[in-house]
């Protein structure tokens, strides 16, 4: 048998990394092709290195003409090597080129996605996808008016970080690498500002200032370094001069070990998903200041009090004081919930090879 597995961000190299690791122990051959992105890249070099992964196609942008150029020209850089290859199956986390080369070249298409917000790409791909794998907590209406038929619709108990977190190899030289000494500082993940289903949301939504955030944070937190994880690098450069004179900020160049980073972190304040969900389950004090509809996963977890959303600076940073002092409680919690769920590589692994499913 073999898969070809379409990986497009970082979040999708964590996840993809763990599934390809469990078919190729069942002896299916694996290609891995990545869109050139910096975190993306840099992921792949550490978690994917054994397959030799093919960097294909850039990211488009904020730019809409952009974004469609980009993915026209991948689409077009990944015939060749698709074909070539020959695939029983194409697995994606609702890759837009994917779905189309798979499509055109006869070869069945796998969507994995836990965010029916992102409707542009999942009215793209699941109208030409065979399945889709997603989380139990989104109900399966949300997905069918992009065109896939529930038959097809295959649900997995439990979130997607479990798939990396649960035997992750934390390294505390994280910290190191940053100068931290201890454990006293706290970590913000920037917006999506480039993500084609954030753009209307940022548009007619109010951000909390990511600014105003960090003044409050080094005020009220005097003793902590706070880490700002920049997702695009040509921002990163801009967000140091906001604070080229604040020696307790710090942000870094190169792409951070995140899993780590929060492992030991006093608490998390997220304007995104992933990290606002690895900081979750891993029992850290984490707050969402996610515009516009929450996803899914973020209710989910703020139901069962492991996030907090709010919507200023000054509540966020109110809030984590009090999600700081009440942190055994949130791990306990954390693991009760944990638990609970499933490994989703373990689901999807074993569907794929029909063990289950």
């Amino acid at each position: 048998m073999r898969v070809w597995i379409d990986i497009l961000t970082p979040k999708q190299t964590l996840f993809f990394s763990r599934i390809a690791e469990k078919l190729h122990k069942k002896g299916v051959e694996i290609l891995i092709t990545i869109r050139d992105f910096r975190e993306t890249v840099q992921l792949a070099e550490k978690h994917l290195k054994k397959f030799s992964p093919l960097v294909v196609g850039s990211y488009g942008g904020g730019l809409l003409i952009n974004k469609l150029i980009k993915s026209l020209e991948r689409g077009l850089s990944l015939v060749k090597p698709i074909s070539n290859f020959n695939p029983d199956l194409t697995l994606s986390f609702c890759s837009p080129e994917a779905a189309r080369v798979s499509f055109g070249l006869g070869i069945k298409h796998y969507s994995v996605s836990d965010i029916p917000q992102a409707e542009a790409v999942s009215k793209l791909t699941l109208p030409l996808s065979d399945r889709l794998y997603t989380p139990w907590i989104i109900p399966k209406r949300a997905w069918v008016k992009f065109g896939i038929s529930y038959d097809r619709i295959y649900q997995y108990r439990g979130l997607d970080p479990l798939t990396w977190l649960l035997d992750y190899k934390f390294d505390r030289d994280v910290l190191k690498q940053l100068d931290i000494l201890g454990d006293e500082y706290i970590v913000i993940r920037t917006v999506e500002s480039y993500a084609s289903y954030q753009l209307p949301v940022l548009r007619r939504s109010k951000i909390v200032d990511m600014k105003k955030l960090v003044l409050e944070l080094v005020r009220e937190f005097p003793e902590h370094k706070i880490i700002i994880i920049e997702r695009y690098s040509e921002r990163i450069s801009m967000i140091r001069e906001l604070f080229i004179d604040n020696d307790n900020v710090i942000v870094p160049f190169k792409a951070v070990d995140g899993p780590s980073l929060l492992k030991f972190a006093s608490g998390f304040i997220g304007y995104g998903g992933t990290m606002t969900m690895e900081a979750a389950l891993l029992g850290i004090p984490a707050i969402s200041l996610r515009p516009g509809k929450l996803p899914y996963y973020l209710r989910f977890l703020i139901k069962k009090g492991l996030v907090k959303h709010v919507n200023s600076e000054k509540k966020a940073v109110r809030t984590l004081k009090n999600l700081i002092n009440r942190r055994e409680e949130i791990k306990r919690r954390a693991r009760m919930e944990i638990d609970k769920m499933e490994n989703p590589a373990d689901y999807i692994s074993k569907s794929i090879l029909g063990l289950e499913g």
